[in-house]
């Protein structure tokens, strides 16, 4: 059984090649068919470029005309529909699709956002029949005569679907979100755009409500309510947080070594311009390191070029262009060539780096420069291979030979892979060097670039309101500081944005709204696990854990999986050591149970130099008796550990993890449903001291 793919697409050049090129890593997807509904721009010659089937409509008819046309040509007897303008879209995600009606579970599935913008994450918790993410049956689908539909398409379909009674099944899309009509057109082109689309499904309900179906009058008050909360979602979240009390960043007295790590050249600027200024201007040495040369910017790449990009050629260059535009861009700040490090590691593949590459002879490989070692002249090291012991021995020299007072780096819970890898890269080589030289301990902070819609909105008079980190960030419990910047210094901050030329015509809305009169950062504490001599059981019961056990919290409803399933929300995790035997829990806000997964790691640094981490990761499902390891040192016994699970909590027992001695461990942990995760506990920097008993 295949799947017929169906993309409806007006004016989508930029972004329907990719769709069409992640479809086409997916096996049960036999055909991919772009439906170019009247499009004035290169759509359709973009996507028979990368391989799809076009149908071309003489004039816009709206996007259930153009699914029906598309449906209508399918050969297959399964539809997925997918929208052209998608970002974060993955193999996973199209497989986690199409899977209920593969296995016969569904006659419809209906993906939800989650982890991409917060405006389109709260749009589908509230109205999720709004979602343009589905596969369906295509007899039914035809059978609901959508040929003269609009946007009103989606809301069509769920309704057929509660009046026939349809198995239908909801699916997480994790980091994933789409591109906002205010971005693709302008602000006053995209709310028009986007009012019509308000028109055509307040129309349809009102269509319903006078032919008495699973209506109501109230049904069209309810969905212009909850769109009009989610058009102010961000903007009254953040505004009722307690960011108004949030303290000053007091610098230390000057003389410093500041080390600032950045994911991509503009990261560093964006986040911590300000206080790169700052701190040149009272006499600190300020040294910049790039992890990568953000040479896997497909788009950026396209809008430099003004075509698509050619060869792995295409993105070399546009890696060292970058190089240039970050010198250009640190000097307007007051940091020289001389303090500025290009490590050259592949765009796009640092989590996987972090997650997999853990054997020199056998690196990751760049999809977009086809590269598996640094490729620069201008690098820390040229011919580095792209694994994790290479990368994080570079941090250690770097480390080791700066020795920095305080560093700044992309927090682990940023929702850029790139940036929460650059945290974990970062935190673990702190850790390593603390173990080896326990005189070493820097002050950490920790900055936001990427999470949800935070700063994707225009906001007007910049100069004036003050920059607030996200709520959901503001209730983990660590402390967020605000770094107040004068006149001459914010000037200086937008001199060197707008050095980033690439950037800005890329995402120049976004780039503009860091310009703001302060900077936000979050204070890292140094976090200890608790010894007991206590004897403790793992039965469920969690009465006999003391409560600074918790090493991290996590706030309740900041996913999906309140709509999808409350026991792969996380509450908190727990460490515990008592004797040689490592206590672990987590907490959820919901029942642990069926369908969700909960996946833990540890990665334990080395006690010293030379020596490589030992990695323990391993998954466990309800009902399941003993875990699944993912990875675990060869020597370390895969029954050894115990679980139960009880409410909501679950408790595992890991006997003879941690040797004799103190050790740095990192540690996360993520729920999912499938391959497709739900919830995380972000990476943290845990000291714990091993017994010898």
């Amino acid at each position: 059984m295949g799947v017929s793919a169906v993309i409806p697409a007006y004016n989508e050049e930029t972004t329907v090649g990719r769709i069409i090129d992640t479809l086409k890593q997916v096996a049960a997807v036999t055909e991919i068919i772009v439906v170019s509904d009247g499009s004035e721009d290169d759509t359709a010659a973009v996507a028979r470029h990368h391989g799809a089937r076009v149908l071309e409509l003489a004039v816009n008819s709206g996007k259930g005309a153009a699914m029906t046309a598309g449906a209508r040509e399918a050969r297959e007897d399964i539809l997925l529909f997918l929208d052209a303008d998608l970002e974060g879209l993955l193999p996973d995600h199209v497989q986690a699709l199409i899977e209920p009606l593969l296995a016969g579970r569904a006659e419809m599935s209906v993906g939800i956002f989650s982890r991409g913008r917060s405006m389109t994450d709260l749009a589908q918790v509230v109205a999720p029949h709004l979602s343009g993410q589905r596969a369906i049956r295509k007899d039914l689908f035809l059978a609901i005569g959508a040929d003269r539909s609009r946007f009103e398409v989606e809301v069509q379909l769920t309704s057929e679907a509660r009046a026939r009674n349809w198995r239908v099944e909801k699916v997480p899309l994790v980091n994933m979100t789409h591109i906002m009509k205010e971005e693709k057109r302008g602000l006053y082109r995209g709310v028009v755009a986007r009012m019509g689309m308000y028109k055509d499904i307040a129309g349809f309900f009102w269509r319903l409500t006078r032919k008495k179906l699973k209506a109501r009058p109230v049904a069209v008050l309810l969905l212009l309510l909850s769109l009009g909360v989610t058009f102010n979602y961000d903007t009254q979240r953040v505004a009722s947080a307690e960011a108004g009390r949030m303290p000053d960043l007091n610098l230390p007295a000057a003389g410093q070594r500041l080390l600032v790590v950045s994911p991509h050249p503009d990261d560093e600027t964006l986040g911590a311009g300000g206080l790169i200024a700052k701190a040149r201007a009272r006499g600190d040495t300020v040294k910049v390191v790039f992890m990568t040369n953000g040479d896997g910017f497909r788009r950026g790449v396209e809008t430099t070029r003004g075509i698509l990009p050619t060869s792995a050629g295409d993105f070399l260059t546009y890696g060292e262009r970058r190089q240039q535009e970050a010198i250009t861009a640190l000097g307007n700040l007051g940091v020289g060539p001389a303090d500025i490090i290009f490590m050259g590691y592949p765009d796009g593949g640092l989590a996987a780096i972090w997650s997999n590459y853990w054997q020199e002879d056998k690196p990751y490989r760049s999809a977009c420069t086809r590269k598996e070692a640094v490729p620069y002249r201008l690098a820390f090291k040229p011919g580095e291979p792209y694994a994790a012991p290479a990368l994080l021995a570079d941090l250690e020299e770097i480390l080791r030979e700066y020795r920095p007072t305080d560093i700044y780096v992309t927090d682990t819970n940023d929702s850029h892979p790139d940036h929460w890898a650059t945290g974990a890269f970062t935190l673990a080589a702190v850790g390593e060097l603390k173990g080896e030289d326990p005189t070493f301990n820097p002050r950490i902070y920790t900055f936001v670039i990427h999470t949800g819609m935070w700063q994707m909105l225009p906001v007007f008079d910049r100069d004036h309101k003050p920059l607030l980190p996200p709520g959901y960030f503001l209730a983990r419990g660590t402390p967020w500081y605000k770094l107040p910047l004068a006149p001459a210094i914010l000037e200086l901050k937008k001199q060197a944005i707008a050095a980033y030329r690439t950037q800005e015509m890329v995402m120049p809305t976004f780039l503009a709204n860091f310009e703001r009169p302060n900077e936000v950062f979050s204070r890292l504490p140094d976090q200890e696990v608790i010894t007991t001599a206590t004897g403790m059981s793992v039965d469920g019961g969690v009465k006999e854990w003391p409560r600074d056990a918790v090493i991290a919290l996590d706030p309740a409803g900041d996913l999906v999986t309140k709509k999808v399933e409350r026991g792969g929300d996380l509450k908190a995790a727990y460490l515990l050591q008592s004797g040689r035997t490592t206590y672990l829990r987590l907490d959820t806000w919901g029942r642990v149970g069926f369908p969700v997964n909960y996946t833990l790691s540890i990665y334990l640094l080395p006690a010293s130099p030379g020596a490589g981490s030992q990695r323990f990761t391993w998954s466990w499902a309800p009902g399941e008796k003993q875990v699944r390891w993912l990875t675990r040192p060869a020597g370390y016994d895969p029954n050894a550990i115990r679980v139960a699970s009880g409410g909501d909590s679950l408790e595992m027992a890991l006997p003879d993890l941690i040797p004799p001695g103190e050790h740095y461990l990192m540690f996360t942990a993520v729920t999912s449903i499938g391959r497709l995760p739900l919830d995380r506990i972000p990476w943290r920097l845990v000291k714990i001291k091993g017994s010898d008993l």
